[in-house]
């Protein structure tokens, strides 16, 4: 067939053979045959059909692959970001710590990083509460499979229909918004919130999928403890501590309908700052759950008609602290994330960090709150009460600036299991969390605070002296002057002055000679004490070999100074009968969800740092100190019916006071000093109550208040005996020693006979 003829062929109309199709109606007209041209017309419009409906199948196939394309890749990791197995660990961590009064674990502060929020099992809420929800949010929850299309279909209506009118009119009801709870828990998790068109549909996939793998039960669980409220409260249990101060089980009905109200809008529904329009919206909720048939008539009624009865914020108490963290948090969420990367659970500290304040966990402190609060108390008063106000100028060694800055101090308490009670590390009120912690992050010189654990500790436990040993109080030998040149006598005296006579150790460490501690500390020698302060009682700060010399270990004049939390360890064993437990801030770290105990302060091990003997020997010498000695002016010598024992330290350049002070429960170090080093501008007569004392007095009293009366522990039976010694010659003393004293000895290495006062 040539061309015209396929031509030809294409553009004919095949008639029906004979006997088939429609039969021509009796003397009805024949039809009029169209022309040639017309029927070639046609079916080109018909093959343009066909093509066009063609490429109309191909480029909704060609979209329909490249939608599947887009949402696998867009939801490739939601397996793991929509792990709702896994959800519930990222929340909030808490700190507990035990009430001195009751004796019951309480919560402390709660850590917030990017949001507040507390997890709690879908059991532990009230029904009243889920059905408020759901009855706002999403009445065929049960029902829809994470989607519920005629609203979302109403939705977008509406908002057609709101952008032609100018907002006057929609179609359908909006009490109940376009998204599921499910399609919301996805925003929750994945915070995908965009505007661009394809948001929507990455939701929907997402929600069916969501649907199809958890129970109900388990994405209702989620919810409710992803959605938002004010400020960074996220989750059903911090809203309603934050509101009413108790667990979220307790809440009322009307209570219910109040936090559910205020997810709609969190700032137009604030409860505490909106009231008026909370309470319309929450009476709105149990008009629906009324409606719906969750409660009865007579609930809703009593419901409308219940006041919102929040708890004010400085009325909580069952309610951890918010953010404004205490020297106390700042030094345990320092703690935990050391230890977490100490012990391998995390890499770096960032990933610690992470875990600290998103990873649920539950710390439980060793803080006293009860002595926390009154040492901050003391030690937020300005200036002026127990630390003088005496602004100075320095100059800025990093600016050149000249800067003015005031007195500062810091406290720290332990107690003789090593566990930290109190801790404030600056005078006045702290204003940022995280900030410089004196009592833990600064070095400073220590002062005559060393001569008990660099010089006489180790010389009566190796038996090169003894309570009343008799020790030359003159200058032990001369050293270069490096700031005027030549040589200069050393070590001098505080007052300047020396008797050139023997002086017992008993006298010479009550009144802080410093001529018999560093006789003391020669014959002990620099090698000896420095091994024990770094490998025995743990102090990381002195320098080898710089500080292995008499002068830093005995005096006090080491390379970068000690940290109050480290002295106050070191002097532990003065108070324990010689033995020292590690400090630590918190007993355990718990995975609150799994229950694993990630970090274990409980079974810490102790270490024997000196003798029996030696302790209650040292012991009995520093109660000299708050008796007979430096510090028996502040009149602390006994407090709340307890003895109490100490060491004040006071830098020869002035420009540190310490005093570390034990009861039998407590040992507490203070420091004053300035932060830039300055020498201390005032004169004598402020020298004699001794500042950081008489802070530490005022704690003691008001902490001890009502406690148990104590006594420090004894040495065994037999080991120490007491002995009257001559106050002259330092021996025993016989019936011819014209002034004598009551000594402590150990029983084994007394001393000899008085050698001045005989016949």
């Amino acid at each position: 067939m040539n061309e015209q003829n396929r031509k030809n062929a294409r553009g004919r109309t095949r008639r029906p053979e004979a006997g088939k199709g429609k039969a021509s109606a009796p003397n009805s007209a024949p039809k009029p045959k169209k022309s040639g041209r017309a029927r070639r017309v046609w079916g080109h419009i018909g093959r343009a059909i066909i093509v066009v409906g063609s490429l109309g199948v191909i480029v909704a196939s060609v979209l329909a692959v490249m939608l599947s394309l887009y949402v696998v890749k867009v939801t490739a990791n939601d397996s793991s970001l929509l792990n709702l197995d896994n959800l519930k660990l990222s929340y909030s961590s808490t700190i507990y710590a035990v009430n001195s009064e009751t004796g019951e674990t309480e919560p402390y502060q709660r850590l917030v990083d990017n949001a507040d929020r507390i997890w709690v099992d879908l059991n532990q809420i009230p029904e009243n509460l889920k059905n408020a929800f759901i009855a706002v949010e999403d009445k065929t929850f049960y029902e829809n499979n994470g989607v519920n299309f005629k609203r979302s279909i109403s939705a977008a209506v509406n908002l057609v229909m709101s952008k032609l009118t100018g907002g006057k009119i929609t179609l359908y009801d909006t009490e109940q918004g376009a998204s599921t709870i499910t399609q919301q828990l996805i925003k929750n998790i994945t915070g995908d919130d965009d505007h661009d068109p394809l948001r929507k549909v990455r939701e929907i996939f997402r929600a069916i999928s969501l649907n199809g793998r958890y129970s109900k039960e388990t994405i209702l669980e989620a919810y409710l403890n992803t959605v938002s409220f004010t400020g960074n409260t996220c989750g059903v249990q911090a809203c309603s501590y934050n509101l009413y101060d108790k667990d979220v089980s307790e809440l009322t009905l009307a209570q219910c309908a109040t936090v559910a109200a205020i997810t709609n809008n969190p700032t137009k529904y604030n409860p505490r700052t909106q009231p008026e329009n909370n309470i319309q919206r929450r009476n709105m909720i149990l008009g629906m759950m009324l409606e719906q048939g969750m409660i009865t008539q007579e609930e809703h009624d009593a419901a409308v008609a219940e006041e919102l009865n929040l708890v004010a914020p400085e009325d909580k108490q069952n309610t951890a602290q918010v953010g404004n963290n205490s020297y106390f948090t700042d030094m345990v969420i320092d703690d935990v994330i050391s230890d977490l990367v100490e012990e391998g659970i995390c890499e770096t500290r960032q990933e610690a960090s992470t875990m600290l304040y998103n990873g649920g966990l539950a710390i439980y402190a060793t803080v006293d709150t009860n002595l926390q609060s009154i040492m901050e108390d003391v030690m937020s008063k300005e200036p002026g009460n127990y630390y003088p106000d005496r602004p100075v100028e320095y100059t800025d060694s990093a600016t050149g600036e000249t800067k003015t800055q005031n007195v500062q101090g810091a406290m720290i308490t332990i107690d003789y299991t090593g566990a930290i009670k109190a801790v404030v590390g600056g005078v006045g009120e702290k204003d940022a969390d995280r900030s410089l912690n004196r009592a833990v992050d600064s070095l400073r010189q220590t002062g005559s605070t060393m001569k008990p654990i660099g010089a006489y500790a180790l010389g009566i436990d190796y038996n090169w002296t003894d309570y009343s040993g008799p020790w030359l109080d003159s200058v032990v030998r001369p050293i270069e002057d490096e700031a005027e040149g030549g040589l200069r006598d050393w070590p001098r005296n505080y007052n300047g002055t020396y008797t050139e006579k023997d002086m017992l150790v008993c006298d010479a460490l009550a009144n802080s000679i410093n001529t018999v501690a560093v006789r003391v500390g020669d014959m002990v020698t620099p090698e000896v004490i420095f091994d024990f302060m770094t490998n025995t009682l743990g102090i990381t700060s002195l320098v080898e070999p710089n500080d292995v010399d008499i002068g830093p270990l005995v005096l006090g004049s080491m390379t970068n100074g000690v940290s109050l939390a480290e002295m106050a360890h070191a002097y532990m064993m003065f108070g324990d009968g010689g033995t020292l437990s590690p400090l630590h801030s918190y007993t355990t770290v718990e995975n609150i969800q799994t229950g694993e105990i990630l970090l274990d302060n409980t079974l810490l091990p102790t270490t024997r740092a000196i003798g029996e003997d030696t302790a209650m020997i040292m012991n009995k010498l520093l109660r000299l100190v708050m008796t007979n000695g430096t510090a028996r002016t502040t009149g602390s010598s006994t407090i709340a019916g307890m003895e109490t024992i100490g060491k004040t330290g006071t830098t020869s350049d002035d420009k540190d006071h310490w005093f570390i002070g034990l009861t039998p429960y407590y040992v507490t170090a203070t420091w004053m000093g300035y932060d830039q080093p300055v020498e201390l501008p005032w004169a004598g007569s402020q020298y004699s109550i001794h500042p950081p004392t008489l802070a530490w007095k005022e704690v003691m009293t008001r902490a001890q208040e009502g406690l148990e009366v104590k006594t420090f522990p004894t040495a065994p039976a037999g080991t120490v005996v007491t002995a009257t010694y001559c106050k002259e010659s330092g021996g025993l003393a016989g019936p011819l020693c014209p002034s004598t004293g009551t000594g402590y000895y150990k029983a084994d290495v007394l001393p000899e006979a008085c050698d001045v006062h005989v016949g």
